[in-house]
């Protein structure tokens, strides 16, 4: 499944049948679902669609990627599903907002409890998912896709290959909320101005902020198999001394 965008909707369907049901009841039929495959015929369109029994640690899962951005009735529900529902897109998510909102708001309709990035581990209520989706603005795509995470010696983006771009880490010698914003705002900038960058470069946020040089890493913390994985590997700021 590597170099996709993969969604996660759990949901309460009690099987195969009454997913199709449901799809085809609640769209009047702008829907169908066969195989492994959610089609919207009249569009001429379809993303594949796995199903699959419910799994002990979705909760834990979504609590976890929702970064406590879920509320308890959400994450109490989650417990509760009987199936949840994997939909596949093309790995880079700028031009295919309407797509993703056209799909993913069939998941809704039939009863899809929240949704979950699971090639970057962020998760959304429906009323996130859908304004982030229907935003013009770029950050608000940025933050729907992309998610900030830490080991023992880094802080770093996970989500960028959604952008075509590759990911940042910065030490954990830099302050938490600090290393938050410098990533964001790093990450941000390569969005909207991608310019190309090379080893060597050095960033700044404002001529008063620390100086970074950039060093363009190949992804060896996740397989090449791992929905994580960036091709593009990771760039790493190393405070300018």
């Amino acid at each position: 499944m590597n170099g996709e965008l993969i969604i996660a909707v759990p949901g309460p369907w009690k099987d195969r049948k009454d997913f199709l049901s449901r799809v085809v009841t609640s769209t009047r039929g702008d829907f169908m679902f066969a195989g492994q495959v959610l089609a919207n015929p009249k569009a001429k369109d379809h993303v594949a669609l796995e199903l699959y029994e419910a799994d002990p640690n979705m909760r834990k899962a979504f609590e976890y990627a929702g970064q406590g951005k879920l509320g308890a009735d959400i994450l109490d529900a989650i417990s509760g599903h009987i199936m949840t529902a994997y939909l596949h897109f093309p790995l880079v998510v700028s031009g295919q907002q309407a797509r993703l909102l056209r799909f993913t708001d069939v998941m809704q309709q039939i009863g899809g409890l929240a949704v979950k990035v699971e090639s970057s581990g962020v998760a959304h209520e429906w009323g996130v998912w859908d304004a982030i989706l229907g935003s013009e603005n770029l950050f608000d795509l940025y933050r729907g896709f992309v998610t900030l995470v830490g080991d023992d010696n880094h802080y770093y983006s996970c989500g960028m290959h959604h952008f075509d771009l590759p990911e940042s880490r910065v030490s954990r010698s830099v302050n938490v909320t600090e290393a938050a914003d410098l990533l964001n705002r790093f990450n941000y900038c390569r969005i909207v101005d991608r310019s190309d960058l090379k080893s060597g470069y050095t960033f700044s946020l404002s001529k008063y902020s620390p100086w970074y040089r950039l060093e363009l890493l190949a992804d060896h913390w996740h397989a090449r198999d791992d929905l994580f994985h960036n091709a593009h590997g990771v760039w790493d700021l190393k405070a300018v001394e």
